[in-house]
Formats: C-alpha cells, structure tokens, sequence
C-alpha cells in the first residue's frame, strides 16, 4: 500500500515540530535585525557615539518582535478557528448549494460525494473560487470539518476523470492530517510578515507630522522603512518556511490520487492543462499570499516566484512522476461540455461488492482465508485508504438512494426533516408518539416534511442510512445558531422517545454532535497527550465490552470476543475481564472515546485493530456492528471506509425492525 494512514498522521505531527522550529530560527533572525535597526536608528537620532551592544534595547527588541509576530499569528489562528469554512471565505469561496442547477457545479458536487463515500468521512462543503486559473485546495482541522474549494477554471477545462483526480489529491490531504498543519502554517506566515505592517504604518505616521520638526520626521520614515524591510524578510522566511514543508507532501498527495482512482491520465491530464493554460494555476486573490501552501498547484505561478521561493514541485517533474514518457509539451487548452456521462461518472457493475460469505470482506481486499487478528489488521490498515472499488462501491450506494431521500438531504430545509424521519421507530404506537412530540415541539413546515419524507426512510436499508447522513451534513451546517439549537433539542426529544439510546441512535447524534457542534459550539483541538498503551487499558476494556455485548447477546461468546479484542490491544494476558451487560452504559464507552481520542497515532492504530478484532471475532459483520465501529473510528479521526456487511444480518435487522 503506497501510503499508510497512521504514518502520515505520525509525519504531520513532526512537520509541525519542524515547523515550530523553523519559526522559533525566524523570529530569533528578526530580533536580531530589528535589534540592529533601532540601533542604527539611536545612532542616527544621538549627538554622541552610541555602543553596539545594549542589552535593554535587545529585550526591548525581543519584546516588541513577539508580540508583534505571537499576536499576530494568535489572532490568525483564532480566526480561523471555525476551520475549513474560514479559509475557503478568507480566500473569496462561494459555497455550491446542494440544489444547484448549473451542470459542471452538479458533476463536482457527485464527485466529492462519492469521494466522501468511499472515505467514510462526512461530505465535505464545496466552494468555487472565481479564479480563472485551474488550482483547488482542502482546508479545516480534521475531515469532520473539512471543506473542499475548487477555482472555475477547474470546471471549465477539466475532464470528469481529471477532475476527480484533483480531488482525490484534495482528499489525501484531508485523510494524511496536513489540513491541520496548514491553518497553522497560516496563522505563523501571517505572523512573520505582520512587521510590514507595521513598518507600512509608521512611514504614512511620518508623512503627518509637523513638517517644524524635520529630522524626526526624516528618522520615523527611516524606522518605518527598515521595519517594513524587514517585514518582507519576514515575507521571504515565511515562503521559504512553506516550500520546506509543503513541497514533499505535494508528490505524496499527487501518488495518493493515483492510487485512489488507479487513473494517472486523471491528475497527469489536470496538471497538463495547468501548463497549457495562459491562466495557468495563477490565483490573484491577494490572501493567497499567506495560503499559497494550500493550493494543488503553485497559486503565484507566472509571478517570478519560483527556486527555492516555489510552494510546489516544479510542474513538469510533477507531470513526469506520473507520466515518465511526458516530452514537455503542453497540449492547447479548451472549455469541456458536461455531458450526462461526465456529469454521473461510469455506472458501477451489478454485484459490484460481494456479501460476506464464511468471513468478513472489505471492498478492494484479496478474498483470501485471514485469521481474525490479521483481518483486524487489515480493516486498521484501511483507516484512511482509498481503492478504485471503494469508490466504485460509493457510487453504487449513491446512486442506490431514492431519489426523494437524496434530494432532500441537499437541502437545508429538507435535510433537518430527513434526520427526524430516519429516527423514527418502525412500530407503529412509539412512531406515533415521536411524531406528537415533532408536531408540539418543530415548525409546522418541518413537521409536514418529515411526514413526506417517513415512508421512504422507513423503507431505507441500513447500509444506506448513515451515508444518507454524511450527505446531508453540507446542508446542515447551513442553519443559523438558533435553528442548531432548536434541531439539536428536538433530535434528543425523537431520540428519548422510548427511553432508551439504541446504536444507530447513539451513532446518528455521534455524527451530528461531533460535525455540526464544531461549527456552531467551537471546541478547543485536542492534541495527542496519550503515548502509553498501558495506561489506557480500562479505557479501551471499556469501548470493547459494548461492542462485545452488542455483537453477542450469550455471555460466552461475548467474553470470547472482548479477549480477542484485548489482545489485538496489548497482546498476551490482559488483567481485565469482561463486565456484566448492566454494568455496560453508551455514557462510559462515550466517555472512554474522548480519552482515546487523545492517543498517539500509532496508538489509535492498535485501539482499531482491537475494536475490528472483537467485532470479527465471530466471522461476521453485522450493520449495526459497522455503523458502531465507524462511529469509533469517527470519534479518534480515524476515518474507516464502508465495511461489507454480512447480507443475511443485515436481512435479520431489517427483518426485526418490521421493514
């Protein structure tokens, strides 16, 4: 496998340790320098000879340098809090609604939703940069936040398979942890380059003092200068700090998106028409300038920025990686129409994936025999991949969804109505009572949606009712704060109903609070402080006693499955012992996810491997068992594509809800 989910998140965290020291070199080189202009600028003002070293003026320079350069990036950072939305808002984006009508916007939209599909991660936004320049980027703190933005130019000339090739490098970035790195590398380069501002405002200051006091005014001009030529030294480090730590993950991300699509004429094909393009990949909105880190391919391309400066491989030794036989020349670039085969993508062949038969399988994985440790194994190793068949298996799901349902998710309007119908009870006298509470408690127009829409999502299978979620994600986030707090009450109220927390239950809030509470209730990024498998043991004896319990009702079978997780955790002996099914709440396990949450990357690996391990442990997959352990997955930002449910469980569940 060419990339490996875990190593990547293990690399982004040290390029941002890298990227602290880079940053701490260049603020020690700017206090240097502000220290020797102010005193060439005591000199200038002084009447006798002025030392060289004066230790109060370098504190003084120090000071003043950090908290220039620290506010300055505090604030950048704190503005871009909100995520992937802030950026693609600072750099000009203009979110896609979900009902568009214009064809080439309907052809992105299908392909980011069958990317999001396959990864297992919620549908990202979707922006268009009124660039004319073909360039696209991905932005925001993890997947769940993350927003998609493509430039016009995008659209216009590109292919669907070119297009997709875009985005599936977009989407390595999402699932390799460099978004997060990113915003940060934004909110630093913004700090660095804040001096010429600085140095800006003093020289205009200058022009509007009395002109009676001439030589002060002559050194505040020359201060004002020096500090603005420092700010664009801070300007140069700052673009040379991006190329460090950009450039490398730009080849790993183009490799990932051939191995996603196992199409190198898609991405190849886009970067050919970057360079027979007149607009190339040029970006001129002028926030580029601290987000040029970001972008698929160089944003200040035919500005004279390149060498050392460049934030991207050069682009023929990109186009060559991919194509070995590319002579240099660049083809004549034309618009693209969008006809309906571009706009829906190739239709997936009948029995695209095959039901699980003596164990469980996952779409692009030799069916060969696994024992139940090395198939857990494999589902860690899936964490964050993309194949061909995944994608394909998307767009099977996809397509697959009725009409009415799909619809309605892209929606703002519609989509809370579709979260209410799909928490609906199939038994008649408790669907009743949730239905009296809707009618009390939501806007009469919300109530007579989720009337039109219960049939449909009644009849909805299971496989397909969390990726009915993920796509009407982009449309709920579109609610104002109030109508979050009003959908988040009324969602607990359907959810209570029975007075009891069922897993697709637990699982649909999962997704909701984990997405939507991020954007309108901004929480503080937790940051890895767990490096000890030890020390979370009762944490992760926790999470697998549920899912023991859940998957096998006889207490035998259930121990049986909790030690095969245990030991895909820690090997060997474990001290603890499987608890009684009371003594199991979703209160605990939720509790014990926050704390693994906080866990190394290589750490989730192995708390993966241990929930795939219990679940498997009987040879099968149910539904609920895979919606269960993407929800877990989910909660340690380790996003799982579809896992194969076993066709004849997933026919009993359905059969036990009276469908």
């Amino acid at each position: 496998m060419a990339t490996n989910f875990f190593e990547q998140q293990d690399s982004a965290r040290r390029k941002t340790l890298q990227l602290g020291v880079y940053f701490a070199l260049a603020v020690l080189i700017l206090v240097a320098l502000v220290y020797g202009l102010l005193v060439g600028f005591s000199m200038y003002d002084a009447h006798a000879p002025v030392p060289w070293w004066q230790p109060e003026l370098l504190l003084l320079a120090a000071l003043g340098v950090g908290l220039v350069v620290g506010g300055a990036s505090a604030f950048k950072v704190t503005q871009l809090a909100s995520g992937g939305q802030a950026v693609a808002l600072m750099l000009g984006g203009v979110e896609v609604p979900g009902t568009t009508t214009d064809a080439r916007q309907k052809r992105l939209l299908n392909v980011v939703e069958e990317m999001a599909l396959a990864a297992g991660v919620p549908v990202p936004p979707v922006y268009i940069l009124d660039e004319p320049g073909i360039n696209a980027f991905a932005a925001g703190y993890a997947p769940g936040d993350a927003v998609v933005a493509v430039s016009q130019g995008c659209l216009n000339y590109l292919t669907r398979d070119e297009l997709q090739g875009v985005v599936a490098h977009e989407f390595s970035h999402i699932l390799n942890g460099d978004m997060r790195l990113n915003i940060r590398l934004i909110g630093l380069i913004f700090g660095i380059m804040a001096l010429s501002i600085i140095g800006r405002s003093l020289m205009f200051a200058s022009r509007g003092r009395s002109s009676g006091r001439r030589d002060s005014q002559g050194g505040m001009m020359l201060l004002g200068l020096g500090v603005f030529v420092l700010g664009l030294v801070g300007a140069f480090f700052g673009r040379l700090i991006m190329a460090a730590v950009s450039r490398q993950r730009e080849y790993l991300a183009d490799a990932s998106a051939v191995q996603f699509t196992r199409n190198p004429d898609g991405i190849g094909g886009a970067l050919k028409k970057i360079g027979g393009l007149t607009e190339g990949s040029r970006i001129e909105n002028p926030q580029a300038a601290e987000a040029g880190h970001l972008f698929f391919a160089n944003a200040f391309a035919g500005k004279g920025l390149a060498g050392l400066l460049a934030t991207h491989p050069p682009l023929v030794e990109r186009i060559r990686q991919l194509d070995p036989q590319f002579d240099g020349q660049f083809p004549e670039v034309q618009p693209v129409g969008v006809d309906r085969e571009e706009l829906e993508g190739p239709r997936p062949r009948p029995g695209r994936v095959p039901p699980f038969a003596a164990a469980p399988t996952l779409p692009g994985l030799p069916q060969v025999p696994l024992s139940v440790l090395e198939l857990a194994d494999e589902t860690a190793s899936r964490v964050g991949h993309l194949d061909p068949e995944l994608i394909n298996f998307a767009q099977g799901l996809h397509d697959d969804m009725p009409d009415v349902l799909r619809l309605a998710a892209r929606e703002p309007f519609s989509a809370r109505a579709l979260v209410y119908a799909l928490l609906m009870d199939p038994r008649a006298d408790l669907r009743e009572r949730q239905l009296s509470g809707l009618r009390t408690g939501a806007e009469p127009q919300d109530f007579a949606e989720t009337l039109r829409l219960v049939a449909p999502a009644q009849h909805l299978a299971d496989t397909h009712r969390l990726p009915l979620l993920d796509l009407a994600l982009p449309a709920l986030r579109q609610m104002s704060s109030r109508q979050h707090q009003a959908f988040r009450a009324q969602v607990e109220v359907l959810i209570s109903a029975d007075k009891r927390l069922s897993l697709f239950e637990y699982t649909l809030r999962c997704v909701l609070h984990r997405h939507l509470d991020a954007q309108f209730l901004p929480q503080r990024q937790t940051r890895p402080v767990h490096s000890s498998a030890q020390k979370l043991t009762h944490s992760v004896a926790t999470v697998l006693a549920l899912l023991a319990w859940e998957g096998q009702p006889e207490p035998d079978l259930a121990a049986r499955a909790f030690d095969t997780g245990m030991h895909g955790f820690i090997g060997g002996d474990h001290p603890p012992r499987l608890p009684l099914r009371e003594e199991c709440s979703l209160a605990g396990f939720d509790a014990a996810l926050q704390v693994l949450n906080q866990s190394i990357p290589a750490i989730k690996r192995q708390i993966v491997v241990a929930c795939a391990a219990c679940i498997v442990a009987d040879q099968r997959v149910t539904v609920r068992e895979s919606e269960l352990l993407r929800a877990i997955c989910d909660t340690l930002d380790c996003p799982l594509p579809p896992l194969v449910a076993d066709a004849q469980g997933a026919m009993n569940e359905m059969s036990s809800r009276g469908l």
